[in-house]
């Protein structure tokens, strides 16, 4: 039990007050402490604020937590989650690495107040990366996350409630906040020399990814670079034209998350192209996959052109084919339509202006 006594005494004529807290066990003081003040006012606020302090580190300790720094909990989750059958994401295990060298690794997680939130925004934003909202976005939320669950996961004393307060700051400093919507399509001649460049990339002694074909089927079945490379000859059925794709991208898990989806144009032509070496239609990594593309786009100067975008450049394909929403989200596995309009489809104004009006009934002049 924690408790505290102000004691009126004097220096010279003028007085002052002694705020002593103590704290007791069966009998047997555990702590003591005691500071002086010039009014009984702020001696009062101390002692009150230090005897509430005690008494949540002994609820803590009834409860069996324990104390550790924020880097500390991030490791063991970190740890925690590569024993498990869903390790880290690749975006999450950069962040979580990213935030280890920053200050606020080194707080105690019971510790971590709405403020330390701001100045680790506020130090991440001055970093060499100089990253944008979106990024910062995604480092909060990595950094509740884990004091939301250190409690009940590891048995840690920590709390999400100062992150909570901290977002009215952040979003008023604009520190964090949604990335941009893309819109990014591929424009003018891209498409023929960017097919030109990767067949010349294909020719050279050390490559084994056959570019160009890869190119194609992104834009035929808007998939993205790791769905193309999980293709699996046992998922592909010639009869139906279709092929099973296997743990899409999902906000609720991508394990068990198949889908199978039409191929459209020559896909199946190019896949019966592939040599059978292996179970996957397309063995190769898919960073490999998107580090040859970057370069060979910085090859070309072309500018703001993400691999990703071919998702997008294909879904808009299929609305300006005439495809329904419904059937492109088909193809795309979008459960949620407006996220397909929003963030995938872009309808250029070219497209509009080459569909003829059509001609006015005599009745209407």
């Amino acid at each position: 039990m924690a408790y505290y006594l102000i004691k009126k005494r004097f220096r010279g004529e003028l007085p002052v007050y002694c705020a002593e807290v103590r704290q007791k066990r069966k009998g047997q003081k555990m702590f003591s402490k005691s500071k002086t003040f010039t009014t009984k006012g702020a001696a009062t606020k101390w002692a009150k604020i230090l005897v509430d302090q005690l008494e949540d580190n002994e609820a803590m300790n009834l409860l069996g937590l324990r104390e550790a720094l924020l880097g500390d909990l991030i490791r063991d989750y970190i740890k925690l989650k590569d024993k498990s059958n869903k390790p880290l994401g690749r975006t999450s295990a950069y962040g979580y690495k990213t935030i280890l060298k920053f200050p606020i690794a080194n707080i105690f997680a019971s510790k971590i107040q709405s403020h330390d939130i701001v100045q680790f925004c506020l130090q991440r934003k001055k970093s060499e990366s100089q990253p944008g909202p979106a990024t910062l976005s995604i480092d909060v939320s990595l950094i509740r996350k884990v004091l939301r669950i250190g409690k009940s996961l590891l048995g840690i004393n920590c709390n999400q409630q100062p992150v909570i307060d901290s977002y009215q700051a952040l979003y008023d400093l604009k520190l964090i906040g949604k990335a941009p919507v893309r819109t990014r399509r591929l424009e003018s001649n891209e498409y023929d020399i960017l097919l030109e460049e990767l067949a010349k990339k294909e020719h050279h002694h050390s490559n084994i990814i056959p570019y160009v074909d890869i190119f194609k089927i992104s834009l035929l079945t808007c998939l993205r670079v790791s769905e193309v490379t999980s293709l699996r000859w046992d998922d592909l059925d010639l009869a139906r034209r279709t092929i099973k794709v296997r743990d899409r991208k999902n906000p609720n898990g991508s394990a068990g998350n198949n889908n199978e989806i039409p191929l459209l144009g020559n896909s199946i032509e190019i896949l019966l192209m592939q040599p059978k070496v292996s179970d996957l239609i397309f063995p190769h990594n898919s960073r490999s996959i998107t580090a040859g593309f970057r370069r060979t786009c910085k090859q070309l100067g072309i500018k703001g052109l993400r691999y990703h975008d071919l998702r997008r450049e294909g879904a808009s394909r299929l609305i300006e084919a005439g495809y329904t929403v419904e059937e492109v989200a088909t193809v795309t596995g979008h459960k949620d339509l407006n996220v397909l309009w929003k963030v995938y489809t872009k309808i250029t104004p070219e497209h509009i202006l080459n569909k003829q009006l059509p001609p006015k009934s005599k009745q209407n002049e």
